[in-house]
């Protein structure tokens, strides 16, 4: 616009001095066809001269006519030019309109671009905010899931080391009981072994007792049949046959589980020799208190009610259990059985109370029947 206006003030300067110098040339050329000198003398050397001056109407004219020619192309010249001017002035509004237009549409697309860029800064931070709260948030559930980890494991710690406390103490307890249960096991069987070889001293005492007095009352009915008639010897050989077959019918009721017939007759002819083997009253005592042992660690036996198990047990002089198995039966039940085995492991044996009731047992079979 400040270009425009510039470029107008110097054509409307340059418009105005070609007036003027036109206006002036004009005014010199009516003043130079005004003025001719024309010299006039008298007569004579001494004659008067007179100066007059003459205008011609015809230049006067031609003058005229060139001025108003100069005029019109002046005036032509300058219509041109305001043309050219209005020509170039619409022009450069157009050029300016457009500029405006494309600086408008300019300005537009740098507003939409700013408002673009602002509402998508606007929709990072909306998303950065929410991006930091999720990850607020996602860090506050860990923490919590931290501390719910930790409270979890410091309970199942402190859950584990009761248990381990109550288990300790039961299998305390229940060592405690086991070697009281054993103590007052041994001593019964202690007792027992006592009471059972007492009474078999008295049974061995009373039939060494026995077998001296027959064959005492052998010898002297040897001696009173020597004397008596030869014919008495036989009926005195017939009742020394029949008092000594007595005698061994006695000694086989007192040992039921003790040798045979034929090992007691022979112990008698040898008078009192040493019983081999043990009694069936012993080896069953033992076998009880073995069954016994094993029951003090069956604890849910009474889920096993109705049911049977026989076992095969193998034990070393001392008591210590080698091996258990169940026999093949068709009336065990296998859990049940399962249940024992696993008793039977945990329990401590007793000790045979003899060399001979630990032999007897083992060659019974060592064979222990649960029937809860």
């Amino acid at each position: 616009m400040g270009k425009t206006k510039e470029k107008k003030d110097n054509l409307n300067r340059s418009l105005v001095m070609s007036i003027v110098l036109h206006i002036l040339l004009i005014g010199l050329i009516v003043i130079g066809s005004l003025v001719s000198v024309v010299k006039l003398g008298g007569g004579g050397e001494e004659g008067t001269v007179i100066d007059a001056v003459m205008v011609d109407p015809g230049v006067v004219v031609e003058q005229y006519e060139e001025m108003q020619r100069q005029q019109n192309n002046v005036r032509q010249a300058a219509k041109e030019r305001k043309e050219q001017e209005q020509k170039q002035e619409a022009e450069l509004r157009e050029q300016q309109e457009k500029e405006q237009k494309r600086l408008q549409q300019l300005e537009e697309e740098r507003i939409k671009t700013e408002r673009a860029t602002a509402e998508q800064q606007k929709q990072a931070e909306e998303q950065q905010k929410i991006a930091l709260e999720a990850a607020k948030k996602a860090k506050e559930e860990q923490k919590i899931a931290e501390e719910a980890a930790a409270k979890a494991k410091a309970e199942k710690e402190k859950l584990i080391k009761e248990q381990a406390a109550e288990k300790a103490k039961a299998e305390a307890q229940a060592q405690k009981e086991a070697e009281a249960a054993k103590a007052k096991a041994e001593k019964e069987a202690k007792e027992k072994a006592e009471k059972e070889a007492k009474e078999k001293a008295e049974k061995d005492a009373k039939v060494k007792a026995e077998k001296e007095a027959k064959a005492k009352a052998d010898k002297e009915a040897k001696e009173k049949a020597d004397k008596e008639a030869k014919a008495k010897a036989a009926k005195a050989k017939a009742e020394a046959a029949k008092n000594a077959a007595s005698v061994d019918d006695l000694l086989g009721d007192l040992t039921a589980s003790g040798p045979s017939k034929q090992g007691g007759e022979a112990a008698a002819g040898k008078g009192g020799g040493k019983k081999s083997g043990a009694s069936n009253a012993d080896v069953d005592s033992y076998a009880g208190k073995v069954k016994a042992a094993i029951q003090s660690k069956f604890y849910d036996s009474d889920t096993f009610r109705g049911r049977t198990c026989e076992l095969q047990l193998k034990l070393a002089p001392d008591g210590l259990l080698v091996s258990i198995t169940p026999k093949n039966s068709p009336a065990n039940d296998a859990a049940l059985c399962d249940a024992a085995i696993r008793a039977a492991k945990l329990a401590t044996m007793p000790k045979p109370p003899s060399r001979e009731v630990y032999d007897t047992f083992n060659k019974a079979g060592s064979t222990v029947v649960f029937k809860p």
